[in-house]
């Protein structure tokens, strides 16, 4: 039997330290959700997934290289990418904040 969660984003965020890259949410078979805490000059080190992914912008501003473009995004952004794309984020501000869900 599963166990239904409710999140509250503020609240999490406050608890996490702003020294963790990746800080991971839930874990389950079927999905991963976690946030991404990149600082400005920080190399974001992640490879293409086998799964599905989306992006929520919580904080900053930065671009993302999907396959080779660049994008612009800043807080409020979503961005789904297609399993085994490559993609990378770099934050313009000092600090880009991102959940992710990978299903």
């Amino acid at each position: 039997m599963s166990n239904p969660k409710i999140f509250d984003i503020d609240t999490f965020l406050s608890k996490i330290p702003t020294s963790q890259y990746f800080i991971d949410v839930m874990n389950t078979s079927t999905m991963e959700i976690g946030i991404i805490n990149l600082k400005k000059e920080q190399e974001d080190t992640q490879q293409p997934h086998i799964s599905d992914e989306i992006y929520y912008v919580v904080s900053g501003n930065g671009t993302i290289e999907i396959d080779g473009i660049k994008k612009e995004v800043n807080s409020g952004k979503i961005i789904y990418i297609p399993k085994r794309i490559p993609h990378s984020f770099h934050a313009n501000s000092n600090e880009l904040v991102i959940l992710y869900i990978l299903a």
